[in-house]
């Protein structure tokens, strides 16, 4: 349904006495008492039972057929749905828009969730710029929907710690499963991506290729948490990184990425390393223009190994090789923990998951 569709249903924009039967009429069908499929009472009936107008409770029925929570079916009446929004629709939540505060990690989650392979019944709904202002236009829609039984579950694609208190986590009796860095937090259902899984990855490739003199490219947000894990993973390998080789990247200006690798290769040739990991892939592109403009070729003067999440989201020659997350795979088991919990499964406290090379997700999505 289209957002401005759902921002001209929230709830607080309703008459007073409309918002009670939709409240009702949801908690009815919610809760079983009125089963799927099965006929509701007629509207003489629910004008007496609510003391409405009959235009009150048209309007409401016209939102709640809207929503998919009934089916008028002409003279025969109307039927509670089959496939009501509260089983059916989850939600994905980005803490930034495609505009302010995104990534190569979101917009992978955003190109792989918009063509993931969902039964005819379910579907999927963005909400952005859920970062704890409240007037941001998603932020109301989303408590809304939450509110109005909309949602089977929601998705959140970063830890939501700027929104702890709020109606988005603290509401509703809906699954929520988060991608975290650990299984604490028990309002989640937590999903950690293994990101000493990708180092492995990325270091043992530059090794097989010869690689003993290791450098590194990183996001400056990723400099306390990821550094002492690298350095223990390429010491482990017999291989050195000189504090020279290391260069921390503010996302927002990664274009300079081309001039710290030009700087680079004006060393001398012995203090050059043979071998690049690129620890975030919002860098990749840049750091790779660097080796051409300097005049260097992949593999023959450097190896380059790079994380990424699969779909990659952007050009590189065949040469780097990648190494991440399967974001097809993060969604559908994220999909899956909120399907176990709605269905009154025992569900894990979180779930971690591997990292895989470019060919692996290459082989998994011709399988799919």
């Amino acid at each position: 349904m289209a957002d401005d569709m759902d921002s001209k249903k929230e709830l607080g924009r309703i008459p007073e006495k409309r918002r009670g039967i939709l409240k009702a009429i949801t908690g009815k069908i919610v809760s079983g008492e009125w089963p799927l499929g099965e006929k509701i009472p007629n509207r003489v009936s629910i004008e007496k039972t609510f003391n409405a107008s009959s235009v009150t409770v048209q309007r409401a029925m016209e939102l709640l057929t809207a929503d998919g929570f009934l089916e008028p079916r002409g003279r025969s009446g109307t039927f509670v749905s089959k496939n009501p929004p509260y089983l059916h629709n989850y939600a994905i939540v980005f803490y930034g828009t495609p505009k302010r505060n995104w990534s190569a990690f979101m917009e992978s989650i955003s190109s792989a969730a918009g063509k993931l392979k969902l039964d005819n019944r379910s579907k999927i709904k963005f909400y952005y710029d859920i970062s704890g202002d409240p007037r941001a236009k998603d932020y109301g829609r989303l408590i809304s929907d939450i509110r109005a039984h909309r949602l089977a579950g929601i998705f959140f694609t970063t830890n939501p710690f700027q929104i702890a208190g709020t109606p988005i986590v603290d509401e509703g009796d809906i699954p929520r499963v988060a991608i975290t860095n650990s299984k604490g937090d028990t309002r989640f259902v937590n999903v950690i991506l293994d990101g000493e899984s990708v180092i492995e990855m990325g270091v043992n490739y530059l090794v097989d290729k010869g690689c003993r003199k290791i450098g590194l490219f990183l996001g400056s947000q990723q400099v306390n948490s990821f550094l002492p894990t690298f350095k223990k993973i390429v010491s482990g390998k017999g291989c050195s990184c000189r504090d020279e080789w290391i260069q921390s990247v503010n996302i927002g200006s990664a274009f300079s990425a081309v001039n710290v690798v030009k700087l680079l290769f004006k060393l001398r040739k012995e203090d050059i390393p043979d071998g690049i990991y690129i620890a975030d892939d919002n860098l990749t592109p840049h750091v790779l223009e660097g080796i051409d403009s300097s005049g260097k070729s992949i593999p023959r003067d450097i190896v380059v190994s790079s994380h990424s999440n699969f779909p990659a989201t952007f050009d590189h020659p065949e040469t780097v090789k990648l190494f991440g997350f399967n974001i097809n795979q993060v969604l559908k088991e994220s999909l899956k923990l909120i399907e176990m919990k709605n269905s009154g499964r025992k569900t894990p406290s979180g779930i971690s998951i591997k990292a895989c090379s470019e060919d692996e997700f290459a082989a998994d999505y011709a399988r799919d």
